[in-house]
């Protein structure tokens, strides 16, 4: 019983030294996170779209025959120099965008204004042939049979010579042809050709925009549709200029729904002298009223809070910030998302008003982390 005892006493005291030569492990410093409380959008009157910034005409313009690109209009550049023109270059109405080689339609118009030469000269002959016939046939010199015979041969000549006179006209259309002019006052969205290439007749060489003014589309519900009418004013926001709102009005309203959204397109109308409004650019707006629907205000989250959800690559979630022990813990909550609409999103299912999430630092977090708060 006393070595028992004595053997217990020298173990406890060897477990207490292993104890005082390790120092304990440091505690797992928590991830400093910025959080938000989700809100909603606004009045449930109040309907928020994305749409699409579209040029009030867009054109694109191609060579109606084909050749090698002999020429590109030149621009200058910022340091003065010539250079080719490119995207988002000004072009005037009638101006010349590029051109084809000419030898060869040169040559075609050559010989057809030769055989129109020799097509009249033919003519000129048959005429007076006609003419001797008619007074030989007077003087009963000439038979009526011969005269009617100059006279066909007067006539087909007269219609031989339209017809030189027509392939003239042709070669000299194909010839200007061979010049690709602008149709139209704007910008150069897209150039599609370079100097020495083969175009076929059809290429599409430049597509020119007018930007004077831009077209804002986007997709409404038929819920909504009644409230949309023609003329409305209407604001627009972008993301490229925050805190500033576009005035225009509605242009046009789709008659039909799209099979596959279920949509109807609806268009804006803004003016745009100033150039600000580029092509491409996403815009939101929203559209006041429900038609009768009752739209519940949607909860919008920053899409810096946005990631992956554990397990599920495919969908989405936050992280919703919870108190677990007098501790900030991190929990993910998949989410079902809305349409982008610049810097923040709207989400469908998931998540409700007043909660807190995590807005800075999301990426770095893995679920049920300890996190630290910051201003």
């Amino acid at each position: 019983m006393r070595m028992s005892l004595k053997a217990l006493t020298l173990s406890a005291w060897a477990l207490v030294g292993l104890a005082c030569g390790r120092s304990p492990p440091p505690p797992e410093q928590a991830t400093a996170v910025r959080v938000a409380t989700v809100g909603r959008a606004g009045a449930p009157t109040d309907a928020r779209f994305s749409a699409e910034i579209q040029p009030a005409t867009r054109v694109d313009v191609a060579f109606k025959v084909g050749g090698y690109v002999d020429s590109i209009a030149k621009v200058r550049d910022v340091d003065g120099r010539p250079r080719l023109l490119q995207e988002g270059d000004a072009v005037r109405e009638g101006a010349e965008l590029a051109m084809l080689r000419t030898t060869d339609y040169s040559q075609k118009l050559t010989e057809a204004r030769a055989a129109l030469a020799q097509a009249r000269a033919a003519e000129e002959q048959a005429r007076i042939n006609f003419e001797r016939t008619t007074k030989l046939v007077a003087a009963e010199v000439s038979t009526p049979a011969q005269l009617d015979a100059a006279r066909t041969q007067r006539d087909s000549a007269a219609a031989a010579a339209a017809v030189a006179r027509a392939r003239v006209e042709e070669a000299r259309t194909a010839l200007d042809d061979t010049q690709l002019r602008s149709p139209l006052t704007g910008v150069v969205l897209k150039r599609n050709i370079e100097v020495g290439v083969l175009a076929a007749p059809g290429t599409v060489a430049f597509s020119v925009a007018e930007t004077q003014s831009v077209r804002v589309v986007f997709g409404v519900p038929d819920t909504l549709l009644p409230n949309v009418r023609l003329g409305a004013p209407q604001a627009v926001i972008t993301q490229a200029f925050p805190g500033q709102q576009f005035q225009g009005r509605i242009s046009r309203i789709a008659p039909s729904a799209d099979p596959k959204s279920r949509v109807f397109a609806v268009e804006v109308s803004i003016p745009n002298t100033d150039q600000r409004l580029k092509p491409g650019m996403v815009a939101a707006l929203s559209l006041r009223g429900g038609g009768g629907a009752e739209l519940q205000p949607e909860l919008l989250v920053p899409l810096s809070s946005i990631v992956r959800a554990p397990g599920k690559p495919e969908s989405f979630a936050v992280f919703v910030l919870e108190e677990q022990e007098g501790k900030a813990v991190a929990r993910a909550r998949e989410v079902e998302l809305g349409e982008y609409l610049g810097n923040v999103i709207p989400v469908k299912k998931g998540l409700n008003a007043g909660e807190r999430i995590i807005v800075t630092g999301a990426s770095l977090l893995s679920d049920g982390e300890a996190v630290e708060v910051i201003p």
